[in-house]
This record gives structure tokens, sequence and C-alpha cells, in this order.
């Protein structure tokens, strides 16, 4: 494995964090260890954390560091059973990785029709994306699209796949994306739509609002004053939590307002077109 996931704002999170020798750093998204291997190389002492096990395989041909597979909700309970009770900062980069998009078998991106409907970000997470749009209620659907993937048809969509599983149980990306295509038929709406309604039930399948907000409450614990703390969001409903949590008394924003990538970073790599950089400073 050559290749896992490009890492967005290398540089800004580097100096956002002002990473320094035998300073303490967890990597609570370890990812690839793009931002993890810029932090071992300023002498950080790092601590990387990830849900997704193939992340930590590829992580460990590229680090000689502990790696906990965990979700980074536990941060606060990993880290002070690891040692790093204080920290002198810590790196969320939320959403997927280009390895978990580009692979079929997880299912989480509906340029593979064939692939299982599936979405979990770790093999331990007991729903799959299939259970949900299978299972839940139409009302359910309803507020999932409609809060998570701020979608305006919701309510119809919700109501076509309550309709459609009747006949045929939807199993693969394929299947969700041929219900969604019968109410959206103009190409270049289907696929900003196919975007948010994969979202939304991904964030449900893997609970991710409510793992960031753990997150962060515990990483408030652990962080060091003068200690900071960058988080890369890809989408307003990450943002708005991130936002908020920096705006607490024990905080002070490093940026007052997100950061988002350059042109020469978004050429390089498409998928930074949507992430934000918010960077914080425990008091």
């Amino acid at each position: 494995m050559s290749t896992f996931h490009t890492p967005v704002f290398l540089k800004e999170v580097i100096e956002g964090l002002k990473v320094k020798e035998g300073g303490k750093y967890i990597d609570a998204t370890i990812g690839g260890g793009g931002h993890g291997v810029e932090i071992v190389k300023r002498g950080g002492k790092l601590l990387g954390i990830d849900a997704d096990s193939d992340a930590l395989e590829f992580a460990k041909e590229k680090l000689e560091v502990k790696l906990i597979h965990r979700n980074f909700r536990d941060i606060e309970q990993i880290a002070k059973t690891n040692g790093f009770e204080k920290v002198d900062g810590i790196l969320f980069d939320l959403g997927v990785s280009s390895h978990q998009l580009d692979t079929p078998a997880r299912g989480f991106s509906y340029r593979f029709p064939d692939a299982p409907l599936d979405m979990r970000l770790s093999d331990t997470t007991s729903v799959t994306a299939s259970d949900i749009v299978n299972t839940y209620s139409e009302e359910e659907l309803y507020e999932i699209f409609a809060r998570f993937g701020e979608e305006q048809l919701a309510r119809p969509l919700a109501h076509a796949l309550v309709g459609a599983r009747h006949m045929k149980a939807i199993v693969t990306t394929g299947d969700l994306i041929n219900v969604i295509s019968r109410l959206v038929s103009d190409q270049n709406h289907l696929s900003a739509t196919l975007s948010r309604i994969f979202q939304a039930i991904r964030i449900v399948v893997n609970d991710e609002l409510g793992a960031l907000k753990a997150g962060l409450a515990g990483a408030a614990h652990i962080l060091q004053p003068g200690g900071r703390i960058a988080v890369i969001s890809f989408h307003s409903l990450e943002d708005r939590i991130v936002k908020q949590f920096l705006q607490g008394a024990s905080w002070t924003a490093v940026t007052k307002r997100p950061m988002v990538a350059s042109d020469d970073e978004v050429a390089r790599n498409p998928r930074a077109r949507s992430a934000k950089l918010r960077i914080g400073e425990r008091l």
C-alpha cells in the first residue's frame, strides 16, 4: 500500500500546534500518518488514535509510535492509560480518508454502485448504512436527511426509500442510488443530492457528531494551559460544533475565522476544497 490519504493543512496544522521538541501530542485521527510524521520530525512525542484498523496498519509502516485502535470519543481515557495525561497539542482531522472513499468494499462513495452499503468507520460498529435505510421509519429517515444532510428533498426521499425497500432490500450503494435517481433526474443535482444523503447516513452510522462533542470535551481535560487544539472539519455541522466549543471560557481562538485551503492545495488535493481549520489555545 503506497498511498492512503493526503493530509490537508499540513503546514498550517504543524505551525498552529506550535510543535516543539519533547512536547506531547495526540493525533486523534492518525489516518495515513501525514500530520503525525511531521510532528515526530520536529521532535514531538506522539500518540496516534484511529477507529479504522486499515489506517493503523498503514501508519505502522511510517511511524514508530504508540497507536491505539479506538474512537477518539474516548480520548481522555486513552491518553491517561498511555502516559499522555497532560499534552501540548491535539489534532482532530474529521471526515473520511481518501482510502476509505476509494475502497469500494467500505461503501462510503456512490462512485461504486456494486459496493455493499456499509459506511462504518470501524468494523466494531454494529449498525451499517443498510441497516438504517432498511429498518428506520420514514420519519426517522426524514430527520436524518434533513438534519445531517440539510437536504431539501428529505421528505420525498424518505418516503421513496420506505416504498422501495418493501419491494427489494436496499443492500448496495447502487440500490440507494437507484431510488434517489428516480426523484432527481438532473445529473448535476443528482451528484449533490447523493453527496448529502451519503453524508447524512454516514454521520448516523458512526455517531460522528456525538463522538466529536465527546472527543472535544475529553481533549479539554488533558490539554495543558497554553496547549493547542487543531480541528479540520469538512461540513458545516462539524464546524459549528467546533466553533461553539472554542467560544467557551477556557479557550482563546487562534483562528478568528476558519482557515480554508489555498487554490494551490485544492489543485493538488481536490478533497481539501470543503476543509476548514480552526485552532484554539487552552487558557
